[in-house]
């Protein structure tokens, strides 16, 4: 596993397939229906949010800065649209699954020079051209611009730092500090703080080690939290919106080689939508050897149940629903179709197949995320 991408698509799908054994804690539960009906209500929340984004202020005023001429443009600078492009990359969730898609050139670049464009621009609307200050302020780079509506509106990057990435072929740069925020009509209407590592040469090159970000986008906010580091690997995030979490996930997975090219000897974590959460334990190495044992003969398992049975030890998982226990989730052989089956067991006794729900969940996250990256996608 070389690279952030794979690791956090794989930790995530591996939790969220949601292949688990029952809980034997006797704790409080919802009753069967209060857990369904928390159950059936979490796909339909999710989706009304969408519709409190199309008055977003930072929105309009971002792209009135996008439609207008680039400030910091001289024949000098083959790379002066780095800083803006990696404020716009950074501010959405879905691009942190997708961080080598920066342009490579095997030709020489020039990096972006933050001291030399720090300064004030000011739009000139009858010119439609930017007045400049150079070195006025002298540390930061501020850039004042009507919105599209006659709104106010000024970016201020405090700081932007680089670091040159090469894999003996492309040279490009990735950002490691990122400090910028965005005002109109003096309501702040974005705030991004960015750290990264990187590595910065060989096979691997372009790849994070370690990434922290935190970003208010009204009316969200968004963090992620990433470390690579040994023979762990660790991810946190969460989006937000006025004040209730929508989303969240801390999931770590343990490799048996630094390398992490393997599959993990185990995860573990949680992920919650709004206010349902699933508590996960993955032997995951354990699971791949049972699969790979499916594939010797003499088959060792006589029946779908004994498989299931063998699968369920490796897996430890529930749901909760604002922290009291809702069911736990285990496998199950259909009687039916004889296939095997995830299932939550309430608190009664009950069973029920949770691929509906799962499914739901799915399609709500992944239109959520979407929508996002849609509606964003041309600041």
């Amino acid at each position: 596993m070389k690279n952030m991408k794979k690791i956090l698509t794989m930790m995530l799908m591996a939790a969220s397939v949601l292949f688990f054994a029952c809980s034997e804690d006797e704790e409080e539960m919802l009753t069967t229906d209060e857990a369904k009906t928390e159950l059936d209500q979490v796909s339909t929340d999710m989706s009304t949010y969408m519709n409190e984004m199309e008055s977003s202020d930072g929105m309009a005023a971002l792209n009135a800065l996008m439609a207008k001429p680039y400030p910091f443009n001289d024949v000098k600078s083959t790379n002066y649209l780095s800083v803006l492009k990696d404020i716009q990359k950074y501010l959405l969730p879905a691009n942190y699954l997708d961080l080598q898609s920066k342009e490579k050139s095997g030709a020489e670049v020039d990096r972006f020079n933050f001291d030399h464009w720090a300064g004030t621009y000011e739009w000139d609307a009858t010119n439609e051209n930017w007045d400049i200050v150079s070195n006025d302020p002298s540390d930061k780079i501020v850039i004042n611009f009507p919105t599209e509506d006659g709104k106010d509106a000024t970016l201020t990057i405090h700081t932007y730092e680089d670091i040159e990435i090469t894999d003996g072929v492309y040279t490009w740069y990735e950002p490691t500090k990122i400090e910028a925020d965005l005002y109109v009509n003096d309501i702040e209407v974005v705030d991004i703080s960015m750290n990264a590592d990187w590595i910065t040469s060989g096979e691997t090159a372009g790849e994070p080690t370690s990434m922290d970000v935190s970003v208010y986008l009204t009316p969200f906010e968004f963090t992620v939290d990433f470390s690579n580091s040994g023979n762990n690997a660790s991810v946190g995030a969460s989006i937000i919106f006025d004040n209730s979490q929508l989303f969240s996930t801390g999931l770590s997975a343990f490799f048996e080689e630094p390398d992490l090219d393997d599959t993990p000897l185990t995860i573990n974590g949680y992920l919650q939508f709004l206010n349902v959460r699933f508590n996960v334990s993955i032997n995951a190495k354990t699971i791949e050897e049972i699969f790979e044992d499916m594939e010797e003969e003499p088959y060792p398992y006589n029946t779908p149940e004994e498989l299931v049975a063998a699968l369920n030890k490796e897996f430890d998982a529930n749901v909760t629903v604002d922290g009291v226990k809702a069911a736990d989730i285990e496998l199950a052989v259909n009687e039916n179709t004889q296939a095997i089956d995830i299932v939550f067991v309430y608190s009664d006794g009950s069973t029920e197949s949770a691929q509906p729900y799962f499914s739901e969940f799915a399609s709500s996250i992944d239109t959520f995320f979407t929508s996002l990256e849609t509606y964003y996608s041309n600041w």
